[in-house]
């Protein structure tokens, strides 16, 4: 939109068209229906152009691949995976012809006649950031040769550039003010970037202004969450802003802060939002192909994982819905700790807790001896991901 190349772009997905009163006498070409036609929001109903600008999804894709090529090698112990994870970040934020500006004036474009810019909700399509600091810490953990002092120093340099957007654009200071989880994505987002900086002080401000404000009054006794309940598909938001408060608890146990057990108001905690999402049927509020059970799958292993699965209720959901799930690699980035190093898959019965590699007889590591595995949250599919 600025002529910039480097520009983030994407279109607000719920902002659908009305040309009721253009008083158009030919039908409208689609390039003349975004600049014509006055856009409104249907809450959780996708526009079905919006793909059309795709950096939403390319980002994901990206934040993805990052990540479970960082895992690949991890496990495998082949480099090509840990190149191709490098070259993703660099291609995104690091190389002169293809780096993304760090701002994002320009995500959620609401379309329609006049200026059209973007909006706070925008800031949204960064919540996978998370996995790109997970691959990142990995590389300066094990000091990998492909992860450059140069590239430490790119990549510092842009996170800081886009803590300062953050901090200072409307867009930015607005979203950080969301009481539901767009406010809980932001904070996953600017404590992300803090801790690429290596300013884990910043980290550690910014997330206990999350457990003092907007955490405080986003999960009820009961462990509904009225925030999320009152849009347009419960039991999506329900699991969205489950993960997002997962990650602040994961991305606050890597700098040291325990907050698992912190409890809101009203004395509910991220165990009991999870227990209540898991008690409801999508096919109550007809989101069966919207916001189907699997949604929960990796808020499920992640809690289940930190707190235990005493009663055995985590591991039963699973199973139920998915039989394989201690073969998902959801399962396996949330077992920080789960095994003793040196486990040979195949030794024991699989239970909630504990990792599984390819084959009987395969050494696998722990996740608790990687960083990956205790910073790392992705939502269940990468459809999923996107939604807002």
């Amino acid at each position: 939109p600025s002529g910039n190349k480097h520009d983030y772009l994407s279109w607000a997905p719920y902002w659908w068209p009305d040309c009721s009163g253009v008083g158009n006498t030919t039908e409208l070409t689609p390039q003349e229906i975004w600049v014509t036609c006055p856009y409104k929001d249907r809450d959780g109903v996708f526009v079905p152009d919006y793909r059309l600008i795709n950096d939403t999804g390319s980002f994901a894709g990206m934040a993805d691949a990052v990540m479970f090529n960082a895992l690949a090698w991890q496990i495998t112990g082949d480099d090509k995976y840990a190149n191709k994870s490098v070259e993703f970040i660099s291609t995104w934020y690091l190389d002169e012809d293809t780096y993304m500006a760090p701002n994002l004036n320009y995500s959620q474009v609401k379309r329609g006649p006049g200026v059209q810019q973007g909006n706070k909700s925008g800031v949204l399509d960064m919540k996978n950031t998370a996995k790109i600091l997970s691959a990142i810490l990995l590389f300066r953990k094990t000091s990998y040769p492909g992860w450059t002092a140069e590239k430490d120093t790119k990549m510092r340099a842009w996170s800081a550039a886009f803590i300062q957007w953050l901090e200072t654009h409307p867009f930015g200071k607005q979203e950080m003010a969301s009481a539901n989880n767009h406010g809980t994505f932001w904070y996953n987002t600017m404590v992300s970037h803090q801790i690429i900086v290596n300013n884990a002080s910043e980290a550690k401000r910014y997330l206990n202004q999350y457990y003092t404000t907007q955490f405080l009054k986003q999960i009820d006794a009961n462990g509904e969450q009225p925030l999320e309940v009152v849009r347009s598909r419960t039991y999506h938001y329900r699991a969205y802003n489950i993960g997002a408060m997962v990650t602040c608890a994961k991305l606050a146990a890597y700098i040291g802060m325990d907050t698992w057990n912190l409890t809101t108001t009203n004395g509910g905690t991220i165990q009991t939002a999870l227990d209540w999402a898991m008690s409801k049927d999508p096919a109550a509020t007809h989101e069966v192909d919207s916001a189907p059970k699997e949604e929960l799958y990796q808020d499920i292993a992640a809690v289940g994982a930190h707190y235990g699965d005493g009663d055995g209720k985590y591991a039963h959901f699973l199973a139920g819905v998915d039989p394989e799930y201690p073969k998902s690699p959801y399962f396996l980035w949330n077992q920080p700790l789960a095994l003793p190093e040196g486990y040979v898959v195949g030794a024991g019965k699989l239970t909630l807790g504990q990792a599984v590699g390819s084959a009987q007889g395969t050494i696998v590591p722990t996740l608790g001896t990687l960083v990956v595995g205790i910073v790392t949250f992705q939502l269940a599919r990468t459809t999923v991901a996107q939604r807002v």
